[in-house]
Order: structure tokens, then sequence, then C-alpha cells
């Protein structure tokens, strides 16, 4: 039987992509957006770090169920820029920004640095929760 867990999103190609990565898994996984994610009021991701971010993500979305939660924050990291967008990633821009106009604003701070300079790495962390408890939290830098 599949452990199922619930994706703390909306978002369908989240989805998509967590369901490819259980095709791989060893374990029998069963991955599904969160029910009735859209209605409750949205998790503010107000901490400093990636891993503090998704795991108080999957606490607040926890609370809701009793089946497992699956939660993520990622975003891009540029030290010569000291660490920015870094956790305001999506929201570099602005709320409701597009990906075009935060790469525009990223692209104009970087104006004049060299291409060693322009060096940055994606972050991503992963927090796993069940019953309020955090079962994993994982972060990975590429």
């Amino acid at each position: 039987m599949a452990v199922k867990i619930l994706l703390a999103s909306s978002n369908a190609g989240k989805l998509r992509e967590f369901q490819v990565l259980a095709k791989e898994s060893p374990l029998p996984l069963q991955f599904e957006l969160f029910p009735g994610f859209d209605p409750i009021p949205e998790f503010e991701e107000s901490a400093p770090t990636f891993a503090e971010n998704s795991l108080g993500k999957a606490l607040y979305y926890s609370r809701q169920t009793s089946n497992v939660v699956i939660a993520d924050d990622s975003g891009l990291v540029v030290p010569n820029l000291g660490g920015r967008p870094g956790i305001l990633s999506a929201r570099y821009a602005g709320v409701g920004a597009t990906s075009e106009q935060r790469i525009e604003k990223l692209l104009g701070e970087m104006n004049g640095f060299t291409s060693m300079e322009r060096a940055a790495h994606f972050v991503c962390a992963i927090s796993l929760v069940r019953h309020n408890r955090a079962l994993a939290v994982i972060t990975a830098q590429a």
C-alpha cells in the first residue's frame, strides 16, 4: 500500500514533479495536492532560511490533516549580491511579478559584474511532517 503524502500547494506542475520522483523511489509513494488548499490562509514564509520556511509551511498545513504533508521552499542565491534573491526569490521583483521581471531585476543588479562575479546556486529545502511533528528536513544546493 502506498504512503499518501499531501503536497502543501495547489500547483499541479509541482505535483507532477513529485510524482515523477515517486516513480523512482523504492517505496510506494502517492503524492496528492492538499485538498481545500486555496481557502486556507496562506502561510507567510518569513523565516530567514529555506529550511525554516519549508518546515514552517509543512507544520502549518499539517494541522489541517492527519496525512503526511510535504512542503518546500527554494530559490536562487547569488553570493556577490549578499545572497539575494535567496528566500525572496519568488517575490524578488515584487508580489505578482513574472519570472521575466524577476530575471530582469536580478540581471540589472548584476550589471557590470564579470562572469565569475555572477556565480550563483539554487537551494531547495523540503520538509516532511505528520501530526505537527517533523519527520525530515532536507536541504540541497546545486
